[in-house]
């Protein structure tokens, strides 16, 4: 289905869990530069999806290991990142472990829909709960706060694609894969998709080569 990406993308104003996060490998808040690099590792290249395979499922298994121990929140990070790598059947995996990750958080707590990230996590729950009209209020909040958001604007390409309106889910899925190419795989593999997919204005664009990862 879809991430923070599912797709992803991954901040939250939850209540934290009480744990700290593990120390990523190799990375350390004060490097020998002397710039202070984030703690989670949502940003840099990792944020715009230039993940190694290894890389990819390095994150994989830890938001595994994460989600078994309970921390839905931190699990849920890293199989966003994940399900923005190169291996195609692990980025479908980490977007359903992600949406797994989001009904968890959504059973333990209301959600606070004050960014962008919120919304946006908010209305993938809705989703796959079916609840289109109302995932469509959220996401449209959500592309308020971040309009270049490319995970945005695939998961409101699927909820227009449920609703009916196969044109603007076309325009939606087009400008998502523009942002990150990774999309198109992502289009192509997503069961939530598969029906439409043979639709002319969405088969248009995942035979386009622009919409080819190399």
């Amino acid at each position: 289905m879809v991430e923070s990406r599912k797709k992803s993308s991954g901040s939250s104003s939850r209540p934290q869990t009480g744990e700290a996060p593990p120390e990523e490998p190799g990375a350390t808040k004060e490097p020998a530069d002397g710039r202070e690099r984030p703690a989670f590792p949502e940003a840099g290249a990792e944020a715009e999806g230039r993940l190694s395979e290894a890389r990819q499922t390095q994150l994989f298994d830890e938001a595994v290991g994460l989600f078994q121990a309970g921390r839905f929140e931190e699990a849920l990070r890293r199989f966003q990142l994940a399900a923005r790598g190169p291996a195609a059947e692990m980025a479908h995996a980490a977007q359903q472990r992600a949406n797994m990750c989001r009904q968890r958080l959504a059973r333990t707590a209301e959600p606070a829909l004050g960014s962008a990230e919120d919304h946006y996590n908010y209305a993938v729950v809705l989703l796959n709960a079916r609840r289109w009209e109302e995932a469509e209020t959220h996401l449209r909040k959500a592309l308020e706060g971040n309009p270049e958001g490319a995970h945005i604007h695939y998961a409101l390409a699927v909820c227009r694609c449920w609703r009916g309106d196969l044109e603007s889910a076309a325009d939606l899925l087009r400008r998502a894969i523009e942002i990150e190419p990774q999309n198109a795989i992502m289009a192509r593999n997503d069961p939530d998709l598969a029906q439409f997919l043979q639709q002319p204005a969405l088969a248009t664009i995942l035979r386009s080569d622009r919409t080819r990862v190399q």
